[in-house]
């Protein structure tokens, strides 16, 4: 697993070779972006909740600056797979 714009690239070789995309091999991507909608691609992928992940890096850049002590250092916003066609069950 990559971003979408490797995995398009992985898609293409695959092809390429003769594999069928998800028939030989399955490809995931990360980040479900614009290109992994694509009709023709139609990638599977990893989506991250950028709006939640900019709120937390904000407010906690906000709170240093303002010298608020830091509770978490680590905060986790769990990813989320958006299954698409460039993926199969195993065999």
């Amino acid at each position: 697993m990559f971003n979408d714009r490797c995995a398009l690239g992985v898609v293409d070789v695959l092809r390429r070779a003769g594999r069928a995309v998800p028939g030989d091999v399955s490809v995931v991507g990360f980040d479900d972006s614009r290109i992994a909608r694509l009709t023709s691609l139609d990638l599977t992928s990893v989506a991250q909740d950028v709006e939640q992940l900019t709120t937390l890096a904000v407010t906690q850049a906000v709170e240093r600056l303002d010298g608020v002590p830091v509770a978490r250092r680590d905060l986790v916003v769990p990813p989320r797979l958006v299954v698409r066609s460039s993926t199969a069950p195993p065999r």
